[in-house]
């Protein structure tokens, strides 16, 4: 996973957003070479996908739980302060 580290670290450093669709197309290419190199099959690397993909999916709702947890008691406030 070296090639993998210096491929993120390339990238970090070009932080540019009109080159972002190829820094992510290169990062792919990369990474699922790397994951070949250590031996990982088709089945693995659909299931590490699935398994980033299901990670991403829980860490969006968390957040958007958290922005609403946040908001929830202000809106309760304004709507008693409306009602009286």
């Amino acid at each position: 996973m070296e090639t993998l580290t210096n491929t993120l670290n390339a990238i970090r450093q070009q932080a540019n957003q009109s080159t972002q669709p190829l820094n992510n197309k290169i990062l792919a290419e990369n990474l699922f070479r790397d994951l070949r190199l250590q031996g990982l099959k088709d089945k693995d690397i659909v299931n590490l996908s699935s398994e980033l993909i299901a990670q991403l999916t829980n860490d969006i709702k968390v957040r958007a739980e958290k922005i609403v947890a946040a908001d929830a008691p202000s809106s309760s406030a304004e709507k008693l302060a409306r009602s009286r």
